[in-house]
C-alpha cells in the first residue's frame, strides 16, 4: 500500500484522502484541560475535534468514546458544545475525565482554595497513610508528611462546606490536582511505564508544596477557561465499566450520534503498574489502594497481558480460532515459534480479538443506521510476530454491521513515558484512524 505523507500544522483538513499519512505539528495536546494528568498512550485532540467537524454539523448531539481513557473526546465534545459519555475500566481514568470535562463554580472554587493554602500553612501533619508497608522505598519523609496533609484537608472538604454537587465537583477536581503531583515528587523513575525507583540513575524529587501550588494555578486557570467556553446545558457523562458487554443497558436513554475512541493495544500499558504511586495515595477512593488490589483487577482490562497459567494452559490456537484466516495462522505462528511464552502470547492476542468482537457486536446493536464511529489504532508485534490490528479490526467490524469508509493514519511524535519493549512490542510509529459507518 502508497503511503502518502502530507506535513500539516494544527488543522485537519475535513477531507481526507484513503491511505494519506500525515505528519501533524501541533502545540493543542494541552490546551484548556487536555493537560490536567499526565496519562500514557493519549491520542491528539485534533482527531476528535476533526471527526466532530466533519460528522456532526448540529451542535448538541451526543458524542461516545467507549475506551475514554483520560477523556480527550469527551474534551473536545464539550468545547464543540455537544454532549459526551465516556466508559472506561480504570477508575483513576474515569476520575480524571470526569474532572476536565467539569465545569466549576468559579466563586466557590476561590474560596475553597483559600481555606485550603491557609490550612496547609499552618498544618504540621496529616492523618491520611497509604496502606503499603515500604512507603519509605517510594517517598521520603518530607514528601509523606506533606502529601499526608494536602490529602487529609481535601478530604475535610465536604465537612466544612457542604456535601453538595458544587463542593463534591471541587473536591474532584483538587484530588486530581494532588494525584498530577505524585509520581514527580517520588523518588520513581519520571520517564518509564513500569513504575520503580531506579538505582543508577538517582532521581531528586520535586519539593511537594511548591510543585502542589504551582499546579494549582495551572489547573485554576484552565478550568476558567473551560467553565466559560462550554455551555452550561452541555452534560458529559463517564461511566466505570468495560466497553465489551451490556452497552445497550448502559447507554440507555442515550442516542449516540458519533462515536470517536483509541482502545487499548495488544499487551496493553498495565494502567495500575502504571499509576502505582499515584493509587497509593488516592486508590483508596476505588478499592485500588494496595498491589494485592490492583493486580486482582489487571486481567479485566482489555488488552491485558496480565493472566494466570489456569486461564491459557489449554488455549490452543489450532482448535480455537477466530475465523480470520491471516490472523489465524498468526496465532498458531506465536503459539509454535516463541517456545517460552507461545502459549500465554497467543491466548492474550486471542483474548484481545474476542473482546474487541464483543464490542463491536454490542455497539453494532446499539447504534443506528448511518452512525459514524471513529477508531485510532496501532498495529502490534507479540512474540516478534507482526499484527496488522488495523487490517483485523476492519474485518471483525465488517462481520458485526459496518462498513469502513475511510481510513488514514499519522505519526507519533509524542510519547508519555519513551521506554524500550526490547523486540516484545515495539514502539508503535503510526497511529490509523478508521472510520467506519453502521449499516
Amino acid at each position: 500500500m502508497k503511503k502518502n505523507i502530507t506535513y500539516i500544522k494544527e488543522i485537519i483538513p475535513i477531507e481526507v484522502e484513503d491511505n494519506t499519512i500525515f505528519n501533524i505539528h501541533t502545540n493543542g495536546t494541552t490546551s484548556f484541560t487536555h493537560g490536567f494528568h499526565k496519562y500514557p498512550a493519549k491520542f491528539i485532540p485534533l482527531i476528535p475535534n476533526w471527526g466532530i467537524k466533519k460528522y456532526l454539523p448540529d451542535e448538541g448531539s451526543i458524542v461516545l468514546d467507549p475506551f475514554c481513557g483520560s477523556g480527550t473526546t469527551l474534551v473536545e465534545s464539550m468545547l464543540s458544545f455537544n454532549n459526551s459519555v465516556g466508559i472506561d475500566i480504570d477508575p483513576l481514568s474515569c476520575l480524571i475525565s470526569k474532572v476536565k470535562t467539569t465545569p466549576l463554580n468559579i466563586d466557590k472554587l476561590e474560596k475553597i482554595l483559600g481555606w485550603l493554602r491557609n490550612s496547609i500553612s499552618h498544618s504540621k501533619n496529616g492523618n491520611f497513610h497509604p496502606s503499603i508497608n515500604n512507603i519509605n522505598h517510594w517517598f521520603n519523609d518530607d514528601a509523606i508528611k506533606k502529601l499526608s496533609i494536602i490529602r487529609s484537608l481535601i478530604d475535610k472538604i465536604p465537612t466544612i462546606y457542604g456535601n453538595n454537587k458544587n463542593v463534591l465537583d471541587i473536591k474532584d477536581f483538587l484530588m486530581i490536582c494532588f494525584s498530577s503531583i505524585v509520581r514527580r515528587i517520588s523518588n520513581a523513575d519520571n520517564e518509564s511505564q513500569k513504575t520503580y525507583v531506579s538505582h543508577t540513575k538517582l532521581k531528586v524529587p520535586e519539593e511537594v508544596y511548591f510543585l502542589f501550588f504551582s499546579q494549582l494555578e495551572y489547573f485554576k486557570t484552565r478550568i476558567e477557561e473551560f467553565s466559560k467556553l462550554v455551555y452550561k446545558e452541555a452534560k458529559s457523562t463517564v461511566i466505570r465499566s468495560n466497553c465489551s458487554s451490556d452497552l445497550k443497558k448502559k447507554l440507555s436513554g442515550y442516542r449516540i450520534n458519533l462515536v470517536i475512541t483509541s482502545p487499548p493495544y495488544i499487551k496493553a500499558i498495565d494502567y495500575l503498574y502504571n499509576q502505582m504511586v499515584e493509587l497509593f495515595w488516592i486508590g483508596d477512593l476505588f478499592e485500588l489502594q494496595t498491589l494485592a488490589l490492583q493486580n486482582s483487577k489487571k486481567k479485566l482490562y482489555i488488552g491485558s497481558k496480565h493472566f494466570h497459567k489456569a486461564d491459557y494452559c489449554d488455549f490452543n490456537p489450532m482448535e480455537t480460532k477466530l475465523s480470520i484466516p491471516h490472523l489465524d495462522e498468526k496465532l498458531i505462528s506465536v503459539f509454535n515459534t516463541d517456545s517460552k511464552n507461545g502459549n500465554k502470547h497467543s491466548y492474550l492476542t486471542y483474548k484481545y480479538f474476542l473482546d474487541m468482537e464483543f464490542h463491536f457486536a454490542n455497539l453494532s446493536y446499539l447504534l443506528e443506521k448511518g452512525t459514524k464511529y471513529i477508531m485510532v489504532i496501532g498495529d502490534s508485534t507479540v512474540s516478534e510476530i507482526f499484527f496488522n490490528t488495523s487490517n483485523y479490526l476492519v474485518d471483525i467490524a465488517e462481520r458485526n454491521g459496518f462498513s469502513l469508509i475511510n481510513r488514514w493514519g499519522y505519526k507519533i511524535k509524542n510519547r508519555y513515558m519513551r521506554f524500550d519493549r526490547k523486540g516484545r512490542g515495539g514502539i508503535i510509529d503510526i497511529d490509523w484512524v478508521l472510520v467506519f459507518e453502521k449499516n
